[in-house]
């Protein structure tokens, strides 16, 4: 399965996102070492993006990525995550492929009070499988289009 940008033109730029307005997705992927300023630098971009939508769910991809973080930057991260300009309301799935990235994204969601919408997955493959099997689904403790709180059911990547 291959993501492709559509509805909002895409030049590359040095941030490492492409917003897909027809899946209602947005793809971050990272390459090298990256650390707080490269991530913060990309979430800046994206919500000045005119495609830009809070509702939309993400794929993060550091399978490429050596993430140079320490607590300290995770928590900044996080705080910036919880301003109201920068919070996402969709699914979270992150492609962690190391011990390492993988505990770094939890206390990213945990400290960014993302962890009921956030999905940590070794391979891109999972993370887009999953991601195309709950694209419907509203993430818990949201509120869906008709103001009800829905439970929300998750299906598993095969």
């Amino acid at each position: 399965m291959k993501l492709l940008a559509a509805g909002c033109p895409y030049t590359p730029t040095e941030e490492n996102y492409r917003i897909d307005t027809a899946r209602r997705m947005r793809i971050e992927e990272y390459e090298g070492d990256v650390g707080l300023d490269d991530l913060k630098a990309t979430i800046f971009a994206m919500a000045s993006d005119p495609c830009w939508s809070a509702k939309f769910h993400g794929l993060v991809d550091f399978s490429s990525a050596r993430l140079n973080m320490s607590a300290n930057d995770v928590l900044r991260l996080a705080l910036v995550m919880r301003q109201k300009e920068y919070r996402t309301s969709g699914w979270l799935a992150f492609v962690a492929p190391d011990s390492t990235t993988f505990g770094t994204v939890r206390m990213l969601g945990y400290w960014s009070r993302y962890s009921d919408r956030i999905r940590i997955f070794d391979n891109r493959h999972e993370a887009e499988s999953w991601l195309q099997l709950n694209m419907l689904q509203v993430p818990p403790h949201f509120i869906d289009r008709s103001g009800v709180a829905r439970e929300t059911h998750l299906r598993d990547a095969i």
